[in-house]
């Protein structure tokens, strides 16, 4: 009995950790998500070998849990790490630009959903409707290919080629909840 209490503590804590809440300001519609961490395993790897990394947010509101979509955004950062600082800068595409430097890891990552925004009026759902909220992040900038023609049907080449395609996968994530109302 014990061991299953202990279980489902830490399954709940789990799923509590992963957690979205919606909060809004004026008409924009602003998402946080607790442990939503994208600066680790290879993308942080990237940054500190020195190289930018472009990393995609998705935010997307559903009608039901996997139901059909109410509207959708996109909004992509790109990031950079400065070695001697041993801080992150993060910089926002789109209109306008905005940009932030020394910022630590999860300061940064705070600060790419503080600026993935939905405009309220533009959903077209009432205050005591019930959505949904689908929240992903795609790493886009990989490691620049360079590829000598020779190499493209060596057993070396086709290593190279899978093991890319399995990193560029683990290079996403997404993270979901609801129901929410507007506030």
């Amino acid at each position: 009995m014990g061991l299953l209490t202990l279980i489902v503590l830490f399954s709940a804590r789990g799923l509590a950790a992963q957690s979205l809440t919606v909060n809004a300001a004026g008409d924009a519609l602003r998402v946080e998500a607790r442990n939503f961490a994208f600066l680790e395993g290879p993308v942080l790897t990237r940054l500190k070998e020195g190289r930018s990394v472009r990393v995609d947010f998705e935010l997307t509101v559903l009608s039901k849990p996997e139901g059909p979509i109410v509207k959708q955004t996109v909004q992509g950062f790109t990031l950079s790490f400065d070695l001697w600082e041993e801080r992150f800068a993060v910089s926002r595409a789109g209109s306008p630009p905005r940009s932030i430097s020394h910022l630590r890891a999860n300061d940064a990552e705070s600060w790419c959903l503080e600026n993935l925004t939905m405009s309220i009026s533009s959903l077209g759902i009432g205050r005591d409707t019930p959505f949904w909220l689908r929240l992903v992040y795609r790493v886009q900038d990989l490691a620049p290919v360079t590829e000598d023609p020779g190499e493209r049907y060596t057993l070396r080449g086709l290593i190279d080629r899978l093991s890319r395609r399995r990193e560029e996968a683990d290079l996403a994530k997404s993270v979901s909840g609801g129901p929410f109302r507007l506030p």
